[in-house]
C-alpha cells in the first residue's frame, strides 16, 4: 500500500478505536439518552458519523471512478508516509460550533448498537474504495468541503478521522454528564 494512504488509514482507524472506546464507557442503557434536551445522544452521534462517512465513501466512489477511467491514470508521486493537514485541525476545536448540514443530522431512529453497526459498514465501504485507489494520484484529486474548502482525497480521509475525534470529545462529554448525574 502507498505509504501516504496507509498513514491516513491508520489515522482514521486510531480515531475510530478512540470513538468506540468512548461510546463503550457510557452504560448501555444510557447510550440512547440525550444528556440535555438539545444535545445529541451517543447513538445520535454515531448515526451522524455514519451519515457523514457514507457520503464521503460515495464521494470516493465517484472520484476514484473518474481517475480509474483515465487511460494511464497518474500514479501517486508523493512518497511521504507522514501525513498531517494543520488547516483541518479546526475540527478538533469543540468551542467553535459547527452546524451539521441537514442531510447528516441524525434522525434518532437507530439504537446505539444499530448505529454502531451502520458506522462499521460505512468504514468497510470507505476502506474498499481506498484500497481500490491505492497508488493512484489521490493528492491531485480535489473536491470542495462545504466548511473547509478544497480537499484532496487524502485530506478527506484525514477529515474523517478528525471529525470522529471531534465527536469522540462530545461522547466523552456525554459520559461525564451521566457520571455526574448519578
Amino acid at each position: 500500500m502507498h505509504p501516504r494512504l496507509a498513514a491516513v488509514i491508520t489515522h482514521a482507524d486510531t480515531a475510530r478505536a478512540e470513538l468506540l472506546a468512548a461510546v463503550d464507557a457510557i452504560p448501555e442503557p444510557l447510550r440512547e439518552a440525550r444528556p440535555t434536551e438539545t444535545a445529541w445522544s451517543a447513538a445520535e452521534v454515531l448515526e451522524h458519523l455514519m451519515r457523514v462517512e457514507k457520503g464521503i465513501a460515495k464521494l470516493l466512489v465517484m472520484k476514484v471512478g473518474e481517475v480509474q477511467a483515465v487511460p494511464d491514470a497518474p500514479r501517486e508521486a508523493l512518497d511521504i508516509a507522514d501525513f498531517s493537514c494543520p488547516r483541518l485541525d479546526v475540527m478538533l476545536d469543540r468551542a467553535s460550533r459547527i452546524d451539521a448540514p441537514e442531510r447528516v443530522v441524525p434522525v434518532g431512529e437507530l439504537s446505539a448498537d444499530a448505529a454502531r453497526g451502520a458506522l462499521l459498514e460505512t468504514r468497510r465501504s470507505l476502506l474498499e474504495q481506498l484500497h481500490a485507489a491505492d497508488g493512484l494520484a489521490l493528492s491531485a484529486v480535489i473536491h470542495p468541503h462545504p466548511f473547509l474548502g478544497p480537499l484532496d482525497l487524502y485530506e478527506w480521509v484525514y477529515f474523517v478521522a478528525l471529525h470522529e475525534r471531534r465527536h469522540t470529545a462530545q461522547v466523552r462529554e456525554i459520559a461525564a454528564h451521566f457520571a455526574t448525574a448519578n
